[in-house]
Order: C-alpha cells, then structure tokens, then sequence
C-alpha cells in the first residue's frame, strides 16, 4: 500500500473525533509512531490508506481529550511536532462523578496549566458541553473559567448535545440561548464561542463575549510555503478536513454516559471496542 503523506495533501491527522485517543488508546497511538505510519480513512473519499506519521511528512496532529494524562507525561515522544504541528483540544467540564475518567475541575485546571506549561497557550483550547445531567452547570462553568483565564486562555468552545448522542436534549431552544447568556456573565473575560455544528441554535440572539465558532479550521498548520490556507479543505461546519484513524463504528473504550460522538444506532457488538486495535470498516 502507498504510504501518503498529510503534509503533501495538506490534510491534518485526528486524533481522533470518535475516540479520545489520549485517554483511552494511547498505547495503540505510540505503537503507530514508533512505525512511523497508521492506517485512516481519507476524508474526501472515506476509504482506509496508510499514511505517514513522521514529523516532516505530518500536516498536524490534533488531539481531542479530556484526560490529557498520557500528553502530559509523554511530552518528549511529541517534541518533533510540538512546535508548529500540534494541538491540544480539552474538554474540561468537571463532572467527574458522572463521566468516567474525567478529572474533577481542581485536577483539570492542573492538567491544563501543565498542558500549557509544556505545548503553550497556542496549542491548548478548552472545550465545555453545558450536557444536562448535573443542576449546577453555571457555577462549575464560572469555577473553571476564573481558574483558565488565569492561565492565558481567551476562548472556550461551547457545544450542546448533538443529535446523535446517547442522553436526548431535554431543554428547549431558549433555555439553551438562556443559559448561554448567564454563561457569558459568568466567563471571567473567557469568550464564548458556540460551535458552529451546534445547528440547534443556528440564529440564536448573540450577546457580549459570545460568537459562532470553528474548533479546528486548520490554519494554525499554515507555515510553509508549500501548504497555504487555501489548500486546507474544510467541513460545512469550518474545521478542516481531517484524517481520522477510526469512524462512528469505533466507539470509544471509556464509556461515558456523555459523549457527542456516541451513536445510538450502533450496536452493542460495534460499541464494546475495548480489544479492537484496528479501524473497522
């Protein structure tokens, strides 16, 4: 099999939008490194293809997590994309008694300063899904925002549940537009930006420190002159394009009761992936 590069194609990796990688299949992600290459699905085309995993044939990686554990204390196995080709996406909510393996908002904070303190503040966002399973989502939200805007973060990426999630979305429109509103008084000079796949608020009413925002457009990945910002394809949403090691048949190993990529279409065979190392098809 050919083995093709991200950087050529100008395609960044992900790591990955259906399975938190850093937390739950890191073990697999060094094993991939060390060979220098993985297999993923193309995301024009959707099908499986080998592509290289060493520093100068890689686009970007970008990680999506909410235990960055494993990020932290192998930061050394990162150092040749850390400067320019790497991105931390955190999702710090605090509800460690509901979603299992996330640290509670003390421990996160810790986890994200020394995120910061290793890849630096360009290279770390904080994610926060106001999900209804606990009452006092405003204040865990202001708890966490005073403790981030201390460490240099201007923004947070806010999404509400998708529509394929496990836990159905009880609250009504203009809750939802209502809690967004007390969140931005809450925010400790944080911005609000509502995810731009969040088409369940689409026109909502716009208030001071909140906007429609893209996670991952890509761009931070522009620095050379072979690669330009044209050349970074892109979702309806705005993130770009990117290739992911696994799909929605590749639920992740945790098994939180929250969770935006889980489906409930999939069966209980595809969900229970703990022993799969591979993609599936």
């Amino acid at each position: 099999m050919i083995l093709r590069s991200g950087f050529k194609e100008a395609l960044p990796y992900s790591f990955s939008r259906w399975t938190d990688v850093p937390a739950a299949k890191w073990d697999w992600f060094k094993a991939q490194l060390a060979t220098g290459q993985f297999t993923g699905f193309d995301p024009r085309t959707a099908m499986p293809a080998q592509w290289a995993l060493k520093a100068d044939e890689v686009l970007g990686l970008i990680f999506w997590t909410k235990d960055p554990e494993n990020l932290i204390r192998d930061y050394q196995v990162l150092d040749p994309f850390a400067e320019e080709k790497l991105v931390v996406h955190m999702t710090l909510t605090g509800w460690k008694e509901i979603e299992k393996g996330a640290p509670d908002i003390q421990e996160g904070v810790r986890l994200m300063r020394r995120l910061i303190e290793l890849y630096g503040p360009k290279r770390v966002t904080w994610r926060f899904s106001p999900v209804p399973m606990v009452e006092d989502v405003l204040d865990r939200f202001e708890r966490i925002s005073r403790e981030v805007s201390k460490l240099g973060l201007k923004e947070v990426y806010v999404a509400f549940l998708q529509e394929n999630d496990l836990m159905p979305e009880t609250r009504a429109r203009r809750v939802r537009a209502e809690l967004l509103r007390q969140m931005t008084n809450k925010a400790h000079g944080v911005k609000i930006l509502l995810c731009n796949e969040d088409r369940t608020l689409e026109g909502a009413p716009k208030f001071v420190g909140l906007d429609n925002g893209i996670c991952e457009s890509g761009r931070r990945f522009v620095h050379y002159p072979e690669v330009g910002s044209a050349d970074i394809r892109t979702e309806g949403c705005g993130c770009a394009l990117a290739v992911d090691p696994f799909t929605i048949n590749e639920s992740c190993t945790l098994g939180c009761k929250y969770c935006y990529a889980a489906d409930k279409s999939l069966s209980d065979k595809k969900r229970n992936t703990t022993k799969h190392s591979l993609p599936l098809v």
